[in-house]
C-alpha cells in the first residue's frame, strides 16, 4: 500500500486525500456537464441543492459509522459523538445524508421536480476513484484470503475488496451512462444508480474485514441496503404507475 505519497518535514500528502480530491473533481465535472445538458441550472435556487447534498454527505458520513460501531467501543462512541471524531467515514451514511439533506433544501426554496440524475453517471465514478485512495489508504479492507488475487492488508493477506468495488462502480457508471439518453421519468435513473451501489455493497459487503455492526448473520449494512433497494423500488413502480399510458414507458 502507498498512504503516503510525499512527505517533507511536517507537510504529510496521503494518498487517500489525493484521491479523494479526483473524486470531488471528476464528479463535479460530470455533475456540471449532465446538468448542462438536463438544463437543470435554469431552475431557480438550483445551485443550492449542490449546499444541501454536500452538507448532508458530511453529517451523514459521519453518523453513518454507528453501523460499524462494535459492542465493545459502544460507550465511548456515546461519550465522543460521531460528529466530533475526527477519523472515520462511510459512505452508506453520506448517501443517505446527502439524499435528506437535498429533499430538505428543495423544501426550503421551494424547487420542484427531481435533481438527481445529474449524479447517476458521476457518484459510482467519484466512488471508484475514492474506493482506489481506501486501497491505497490500506482501509476498509477485505477478509483474510490466500489466492490469486490477495493484497497484503492489516497484517494478514486479504481480499481486495475496495478494488473489487471499484471495478463494480466504473460498471455502474458505464451503464448510467448507457442509459442517459433513455427517455424515462425525472430521477428514475439516480434512483436506478442507487439501486446498483446498494446491490454492490449488498453483495461485497461479507467480503469486508473491518469492524461492522451484525444483527444474526447479516449486518446493519445489509439490512440498510436492502431496505434502501425496496424502497426505491417501490418509488420507481410507483412513479410509472403515476404516468400517462405511453409516457416514459
Amino acid at each position: 500500500m502507498h498512504p503516503i505519497l510525499f512527505e517533507r518535514g511536517a507537510f504529510v500528502l496521503s494518498s487517500y486525500s489525493v484521491m479523494l480530491s479526483l473524486a470531488f473533481i471528476a464528479g463535479g465535472l460530470v455533475r456540471h456537464a449532465e446538468t448542462r445538458r438536463l438544463r437543470y441550472d435554469a431552475r431557480p435556487g438550483f445551485r443550492w441543492v449542490a449546499v444541501g447534498m454536500l452538507v448532508g454527505a458530511v453529517l451523514g458520513s459521519k453518523l453513518g459509522m454507528l453501523l460499524y460501531v462494535d459492542p465493545s467501543t459502544f460507550a465511548r462512541m456515546l461519550a465522543e459523538p460521531p460528529l466530533l471524531q475526527t477519523a472515520g467515514k462511510t459512505v452508506i451514511g453520506a448517501l443517505f445524508g446527502a439524499y435528506l439533506g437535498v429533499e430538505l433544501t428543495k423544501r426550503m426554496i421551494g424547487l420542484r421536480g427531481s435533481t438527481g440524475d445529474v449524479l447517476a453517471i458521476a457518484l459510482p465514478l467519484s466512488l471508484a476513484i475514492g474506493r482506489t485512495g481506501c486501497f491505497l489508504a490500506g482501509c476498509c479492507y477485505g477478509v483474510p484470503h490466500e489466492g490469486l488475487l490477495s493484497v497484503h492488508m492489516a497484517g494478514a493477506a486479504r481480499h481486495p475488496v475496495q478494488l473489487y468495488e471499484v471495478a463494480l462502480d466504473l460498471l455502474l457508471a458505464a451503464g448510467m451512462f448507457s442509459l442517459r439518453t433513455r427517455v424515462a421519468p425525472a430521477g428514475e435513473r439516480f434512483k436506478l444508480c442507487l439501486i446498483g451501489y446498494a446491490l454492490i455493497r449488498l453483495a461485497l459487503d461479507p467480503l469486508r474485514g473491518d469492524p461492522r455492526v451484525f444483527a444474526g448473520p447479516v449486518s446493519a449494512v445489509q439490512i440498510a441496503c436492502v431496505l434502501a433497494i425496496a424502497a426505491l423500488s417501490a418509488a420507481i413502480v410507483h412513479q410509472r404507475r403515476a404516468l400517462p399510458i405511453g409516457v416514459g414507458r
